[in-house]
């Protein structure tokens, strides 16, 4: 219950005066979250990362040291009423944080949750209760443009959603194919930065790479390989090739598209580390 609304487990405890104030703690600590990442003053990356962490961590001791307690039945129109009310609640906060983070255009990272298996294991999503979420630079590409190996966050025009866990493997103006298990660079195979052989390899975890012909499913999506790029586009992949769309779908992605670079994984705290 309170993970859903802070402050809810208090208010139906009878304790009102405690819920309020737990939930604008909450509230004003989401905010002040943004203030931070998408400041316009120069912030180091970090600062950003102790900063968020340090918020995380506050936040769910406390949430669990302070919001068990028994409460009254609800019964199912009582849940119902509460699940929209929360619903409504949390709603309001994210528009309040998307504004902010619409008005400020200069602001140098913001944290992202990681969605599907397309990256595993760098960056995965398969503990449901606890996916990670990381931090995007959005710094890294003002002055100088992605490189290959990097993890990378792009915009999709087709759905307007953030993809994070893709790797940028073909440069402007390079000719992308592949042929399992490696990616082909004019004609050559990647294997640098390590990464490459790593996930050509079949070990650890990986499988190497496919062509989504090979996929079995959206096949009517598919670019045909090879591609050569243009002097402002990028090939991107997911290090989980048979469960990733990405440029094998999407087609090359426009430099402008790109928004950041994935710097570190910030939570759980047991896969915290700089990627």
């Amino acid at each position: 219950m309170a993970i859903m609304l802070p402050g809810a487990a208090h208010a139906f405890s009878g304790h009102w005066k405690t819920g309020i104030v737990w939930y604008f703690a909450c509230s004003l600590a989401l905010l002040l979250c943004s203030s931070v990442l998408y400041s316009p003053y120069p912030l180091s990356s970090t600062t950003i990362i102790i900063f968020v962490q340090s918020l995380v961590i506050i936040y769910f001791v406390s949430l669990f040291l302070s919001s068990y307690r028994p409460t009254r039945q609800l019964g199912y129109s009582g849940w119902a009423v509460f699940l929209l009310f929360a619903f409504a609640i949390n709603f309001s906060i994210e528009t309040v944080n998307e504004m902010l983070w619409n008005r400020i255009g200069t602001h140098n990272a913001f944290i992202i949750r990681a969605t599907g298996f397309s990256m595993d294991p760098i960056v995965t999503s398969v503990q449901i209760y606890c996916p990670d979420i990381v931090v995007v630079n959005t710094s890294s590409y003002k002055l100088n443009n992605p490189r290959r190996g990097d993890i990378a966050v792009f915009f999709v025009e087709k759905n307007g959603s953030f993809l994070v866990e893709k790797r940028v493997v073909g440069l402007p103006n390079e000719t992308i194919e592949i042929q399992y298990p490696y990616v082909l660079i004019n004609g050559e195979k990647l294997l640098v930065p390590p990464i490459f052989a790593k996930i050509s390899s079949g070990k650890d975890g990986y499988v190497g790479y496919v062509d989504a012909k090979d996929m079995g499913y959206l096949e009517h999506q598919r670019v045909a390989l090879p591609i050569t790029l243009s002097s402002d586009e990028y090939f991107l992949l997911g290090d989980n090739s048979p469960n990733s769309i990405d440029s094998r779908h999407l087609g090359p992605v426009p430099r402008d598209a790109i928004v950041g670079k994935v710097t570190r994984i910030i939570f759980p705290p047991w896969r915290i580390r700089e990627l």
